[in-house]
């Protein structure tokens, strides 16, 4: 019988203990040398079984194996091994082998699939290791919840700064101050505190030569780190970090109800005080001044940021999103303005910004609602003349006086709040004043003066409330050096199909579209 060998262990513990991958490799042999068996290939790993399949890595090399190889059985130490993994994956493995005709042998004992008796016997045994694997779950997150809960560190290694006792020495799980290091986090917090950037942070530590928390140099993303760890004021903080739906990004939630938060858990580093300056610092902005798109661009339906890599800046989605394009910024702003010139000086442009500006019944409803809006107005101010002469003539007392005109007074504030919006929309309704929007943006794009970034992002909002983009991955060829080095940037190389600019005017149908420029931009690879 042709056999293929797996040999596993979910823990390097267990590597070192009896069901070690050397004591199941010799117990195999000796069945194997016993029973005539052929071996075709052996596979050994340690992978938790409880992973999906598909990440587990010594399995898929056996499934591979036996789709090439055609064995008669796989051979496995304990069926958990094959069957304490997804419930769906568990029986989609068992299907393939059992019209394969691979039989399973389990610590010696051949069970044939194709018998109905034998897969009743597997799916037991699989159903009660899945059983006993949720069990060991439940117990270890039932322990590291009630270590978060006593301030204990729960996993992972520890802050830089800070060191987690090994096992067997006094203290293990509570965190102790590593000097060296605590001296770095204190200099990392106290320059943040006094507003300087993380990038002027980590440029401060690279030219003292202190080393990162993983070796090598500071970057913006080890210092952000340090200074989101609430761990350097002694708090002992689990599960406060939230994912962000769409990204792979994690925010600092500290009121997270599922989060376990117990201060003075552990020495600190910093004080609170500091602590709190550097959360309390506003946010310094990546740019004096904002792009000509900023705000503006959508790409591909995401909302395009402003980002940058070694000196080169891009639009980019959000922070975090999977697979979002990176457009050249200089490319992009130079594209999308041409395609906007092009099309706010064309006819056909004018004429549909005239049509829906031009909206007689828009007119007409807000001149009714301003109607109404002044009558109420005028209510309310013989409301409080009636109030102040009751005052005078001693009928109400001071404090009905004061709540009531105070409440007048609100009421009116409100009104003529809403009449001054109603009368900036009859304004935009009016043909007349679009038509001399448009008049004085047509003459600026067709003039001869060269309009400088501020005044194009002036002209661009004057008349667009959105941006999108289309864009699409092209193939690109990466330079190499003569060692075969790629010696140009790894960003992918996007391309614009399709721009659609949506009007800053009541109408929501107001989108007019450029297409076909994909050749003007190309982000460089």
């Amino acid at each position: 019988m042709r056999v293929v060998a797996m040999f596993r262990v979910s823990t390097e513990k267990q590597a070192n203990e009896g069901a070690s991958l050397d004591a199941q490799e010799r117990t195999y042999r000796e069945l194997a040398a016993k029973s005539g068996w052929e071996t075709v290939a052996e596979f050994r790993g340690c992978e938790s079984a409880t992973q999906a399949s598909s990440d587990r890595r010594v399995l898929q090399q056996v499934l591979v194996c036996i789709r090439e190889t055609e064995p008669d059985a796989i051979y496995v130490h304990e069926q958990s091994r094959l069957t304490r993994g997804d419930e769906l994956e568990v029986l989609l493995l068992m299907r393939e082998l059992r019209e394969r005709r691979t039989k399973v042998i389990i610590g010696g004992v051949v069970r044939d699939l194709a018998s109905i008796d034998e897969r009743f016997m597997v799916g037991i045994q699989g159903v009660v290791d899945r059983a006993e694997s949720e069990r060991i779950k439940e117990r270890l997150m039932r322990g590291k919840r009630e270590r978060a809960r006593q301030g204990k560190k729960t996993g992972g290694p520890a802050p830089f700064g800070y060191r987690n006792p090994r096992a067997g020495e006094p203290g293990r799980g509570t965190l102790v101050i590593v000097p060296e290091e605590a001296a770095t986090v204190r200099r990392v917090f106290e320059m943040a505190a006094t507003g300087t950037s993380t990038r002027k942070v980590a440029d401060a530590l690279n030219a003292l030569g202190l080393p990162a928390p993983r070796g090598g140099q500071w970057g913006k993303t080890s210092v952000r780190r340090v200074l989101e760890c609430p761990a350097y004021v002694g708090t002992a903080a689990s599960g406060v970090w939230v994912a962000q739906k769409g990204t792979r990004n994690f925010r600092l939630d500290m009121a997270n109800p599922k989060a376990s938060v117990v201060e003075n858990a552990h020495p600190p580093v910093i004080d609170r005080e500091t602590w709190d300056a550097v959360r309390k610092r506003p946010r310094i902005p990546r740019s004096k001044a904002p792009r000509l798109l900023t705000g503006l661009l959508h790409v591909n339906g995401l909302r395009a940021e402003g980002n940058g890599n070694k000196g080169r800046l891009y639009y980019s989605g959000p922070r975090g999103a999977v697979g979002a394009p990176w457009l050249d910024m200089d490319t992009a702003d130079g594209f999308v303005w041409d395609a906007f010139a092009t099309l706010a000086t064309g006819e056909e442009f004018v004429e549909r910004l005239m049509r829906e500006a031009d909206n007689p019944t828009e007119r007409e409803k807000a001149a009714q609602e301003i109607e109404y809006l002044d009558g109420q107005i005028e209510r309310q101010r013989r409301r409080l003349d009636n109030l102040l002469t009751m005052r005078a003539d001693g009928e109400i007392t001071k404090e009905v006086y004061l709540a009531k005109s105070a409440e007048a007074g609100a009421a009116l504030g409100n009104l003529e709040a809403e009449r001054r919006a109603l009368q900036a929309k009859a304004t935009v309704c009016d043909g007349n004043a679009a038509r001399r929007v448009v008049g004085a943006i047509r003459a600026l794009l067709a003039g001869r003066t060269r309009l400088d970034p501020a005044q194009r992002r002036r002209v661009l909002r004057a008349i667009v409330r959105r941006i999108d983009a289309e864009a699409e991955r092209s193939s690109a060829s990466l330079e190499r050096d003569e060692r075969g080095r790629v010696v140009r940037s790894k960003l992918p190389r996007w391309t614009i199909q399709r721009v659609t600019f949506r009007l800053a005017l009541p109408a929501e149908s107001g989108a007019v579209a450029a297409d076909d420029r994909a050749g003007q931009l190309a982000t460089t690879s």
